[in-house]
């Protein structure tokens, strides 16, 4: 029998727990057009994976069933090709499931795939809360009471932190640190203390102290608007950004590559690599006459979603190794050559983009199974960026195919 537990998938953003879902009409549409810009629709796609049955096997965060992993988890900074790749390495295990369980094998379309493997991607973007305890630990440890106070307790020359109680997430306690860090370095410097740095979840858990011990009185919770990937092209941009970072993240010889430097991060870690940065670069664009960059609103959490959803995209692959893997993997078995069993890719267009490669893929995977099984023959695994390079590969066979026969048919 299949285990289930609690099915309500939390997006954490600053808020209290609420259900992509059950945002309001206009957060939702920003949302999905935020995130189909990119790839796919996380809103609609956390609607597939409820309505096909995936979450009966796998959860996120924790709620679902317990059969197959944590996609929140295993999810974490893979590009879509990667998630892809993830996917089918599972698919053996995934049909003997479901014909035990006399359940049917989902199939999607191109955008329903791609829609499921956004929300996948998307909800590791949130933070889980943070640990008070720990918080309240670093907020000593890191001397952040010496100028701020939290409860009534502290000190009052950076002021009180009580406000920022009304989020769960830590990432308007982080723009709000970013704005004010120039004014902050002077301080601290002049009293003789070290600028504090922050690693891993550090910043979440103080965020969770604050909201434990602060005597702020209203506690509505803030609900903010889901970052937007789009808008935060923009502002890196619009912010002067670029002119360290290159246009993609990338780095220049004068600012680092920022994909490599937050790969696998979530938001309050992302931030906190900002923040361990900003005072060097602060007076690395001062001395270029460039403005320190301020945000207002959910700026930083665009921005913050731009970056990771860069990882997102692998970029090209590589025709000449996706040839290997081809090979490699006995892909040329069944396609390729007179006694191919399965279709001919140089005449399909379903291998023409890496969402068709994996949706003709999956939705064709039991049929594949069962032909490999009857040969004995062992499932082609796909690791790193291996799925990329065949993708790339086949795409550039489908292209020649298609080359080939318009050619063939001007001749006639």
């Amino acid at each position: 029998m299949i285990q289930r537990r609690r099915v309500s998938i939390w997006v954490l953003w600053g808020v209290l727990p609420l259900t992509i879902a059950s945002l309001p009409v206009g957060v939702r549409v920003a949302a999905a057009q935020t995130a189909r810009s990119f790839a796919g629709d996380p809103v609609a796609g956390r609607q597939i994976f409820v309505s096909r049955g995936c979450v009966r096997c796998h959860s996120i965060w924790g709620n679902g069933g317990t059969l197959g992993p944590d996609f929140a988890v295993v999810g974490a900074g893979r590009s879509l090709q990667q998630l892809a790749g993830l996917f089918w390495n599972h698919t053996p295990r995934m049909i003997e499931t479901v014909r035990h369980e006399e359940v049917r094998w989902p199939t999607f379309t191109e955008a329903e795939l791609a829609d499921i493997i956004s929300y996948i991607y998307y909800v590791k973007l949130f933070d889980q809360p943070g640990n008070p305890e720990d918080g309240e630990w670093w907020f000593r440890e890191k001397r952040c009471v010496e100028c701020h106070s939290v409860g009534g307790r502290g000190g009052q020359v950076g002021g009180g932190l009580d406000g920022y109680a009304r989020y769960i997430g830590p990432i308007m306690l982080a723009q709000g640190m970013w704005n004010s860090g120039p004014e902050m370095q002077g301080e601290q410097v002049s009293r003789g203390i070290p600028m504090p740095k922050f690693v891993g979840r550090e910043l979440a858990d103080i965020q969770a102290y604050i909201r434990r011990d602060s005597d702020l009185r209203e506690r509505e919770a803030v609900f903010l608007q889901p970052p937007n990937p789009n808008r935060g092209r923009e502002l890196f941009l619009e912010k002067g950004c670029v002119a360290c970072h290159g246009r993609e993240g990338r780095g220049t010889r004068f600012g680092p590559d920022l994909q490599t430097a937050t790969q696998r991060l979530q938001v309050s870690e992302i931030a906190g690599v900002l923040w361990n940065h900003s005072f060097q670069m602060d007076a690395a664009i001062r001395a270029r006459g460039i403005a320190f960059p301020r945000f207002e609103g959910t700026e930083m959490a665009d921005i913050i979603a731009f970056l990771y959803y860069l990882r997102f995209y692998a970029g090209a692959g590589d025709v000449q190794i996706g040839e290997q893997v081809f090979e490699r993997k006995g892909c040329s078995a069944c396609h390729g050559g007179d006694a191919a069993v399965g279709p001919d890719l140089a005449q399909s267009r379903a291998v023409l983009t890496p969402l068709g490669l994996a949706t003709a893929m999956w939705n064709h995977a039991p049929a594949m199974y069962d032909m490999i099984q009857l040969g004995d023959v062992e499932w082609p695994l796909f690791e790193n960026e291996e799925m990329r390079d065949l993708s790339a590969y086949l795409q550039a066979l489908a292209e020649q195919g298609q080359a080939d026969t318009q050619g063939n048919e001007e001749r006639r």
